[in-house]
């Protein structure tokens, strides 16, 4: 089936648009590898026509003076709109970033158009630039590509690695929230070591993280993210900050790097479910014991505060509070597990406090 039949089949809005518009990047490239996108890119003469020919409700892209593209969303798919560079498909197509994302499919027709040879890297699994100057128009296309080889696994052509490895330092200059799309994206898919071995050999990993990363440290590929950036990232919050990572994402990565050390049932419990499971693959990547008993993560107190106050006369206020914590580290340990058990418990926390 040709590719343009394939594409109409998986966005059949395609078919409102005209044909002097172009099927571009991503969208190809996937279906020749195999899989099904969920979104698909179209470069046209008129991004703000092609956009409303498909739907009314236009999301604008950009800032209002940088503007360049629309994007539609209809259920779980997503058709962005980007003018035609010089209304040439061939220009177009020559400043795009690697040959993998330079290929095009007219809707008017089903010819696949591909002049940088995108179709055979593809099959080679071969990240490949167009040109080298083509970098120089968006920075952030340097940690793209290793984004790319990272999530396909693919491998880094020579020429390509050693044009990001010249401009690695100025990915300082690219705005912090597009590199930790990257950054989130490349340590989302479960290929640590080899995203680790991607950055040093492209340089990137000093200026990102301040310091040269060593592949050989780690054993395993399967970290989740907070886990990954745990393991490489020295100051969790500095660097989240610097790097515009969101605020939960930082504190997990914070407490992550105190669970390697110290991860009682308490600790556990405190981090929450979704942080404490992320420790044994991180344990198992740098080959520590991953065998960890973990809490019962929906455990409350057995008595309320309202329960002590009134088996043992406290008053509210702090001395409250550390009996009922106290009542609750010890649900956690196992060590009381009755409400009789709870009520002998804290009758002993309040004898040995006064």
């Amino acid at each position: 089936m040709p590719l343009r039949d394939d594409l109409f089949a998986l966005f059949p809005d395609l078919a409102k648009l005209p044909g002097d518009a172009f099927i571009v990047g991503g969208a190809i490239r996937d279906l020749l590898l195999g899989g099904d996108p969920a979104d698909v890119d179209v470069a046209c003469h008129d991004p703000l026509a092609c956009a409303r020919a498909i739907s009314p409700r236009v999301i604008r892209l950009g800032k209002a003076e940088h503007l360049t593209a629309y994007r539609i969303v209809l259920g779980e798919h997503v058709y962005d709109f980007a003018p035609l560079l010089d209304h040439s498909i061939d220009r177009d197509l020559r400043r795009r970033d690697f040959t993998v994302n330079a290929m095009a499919v007219p809707l008017d027709r089903g010819t696949l158009l591909d002049p940088h040879g995108g179709q055979r890297d593809v099959e080679t699994r071969t990240v490949r630039m167009v040109d080298p100057t083509n970098f120089d128009d968006d920075l952030l296309r340097t940690l793209k590509g290793i984004r790319l080889a990272v999530r396909h696994r693919f491998t880094v052509d020579g020429e390509t690695m050693h044009a990001i490895r010249e401009r690695a330092s100025l990915i300082r200059t690219v705005a912090a929230e597009r590199v930790a799309y990257e950054l989130t994206a490349i340590f989302s898919a479960n290929e640590f070591r080899k995203a680790i071995a991607l950055l040093r050999e492209s340089g990137l990993d000093v200026p990102i993280f301040g310091r040269e990363l060593d592949v050989t440290r780690y054993q395993t590929d399967d970290v989740p993210l907070a886990a990954a950036l745990a393991l490489i990232v020295e100051k969790p919050n500095e660097f989240a900050e610097k790097w515009r990572f969101p605020d939960a994402l930082a504190r997990d990565m914070q407490v992550l790097h105190r669970l390697i050390e110290q991860h009682s049932l308490v600790a556990l419990y405190d981090a929450g479910s979704s942080t404490a499971r992320q420790l044994p693959p991180l344990l198992r990547a740098v080959g520590r014991d991953a065998e960890i008993e973990m809490p019962e993560f929906a455990t409350v107190p057995l008595l309320t505060g309202n329960d002590i106050a009134a088996a043992t006369g406290l008053p509210p206020g702090p001395e409250l509070g550390r009996v009922k914590r106290a009542l609750l580290e010890a649900q956690i340990r196992r060590e009381v597990k009755t409400h009789d058990d709870a009520l002998r418990f804290i009758a002993s926390a309040v004898t040995s406090s006064e």
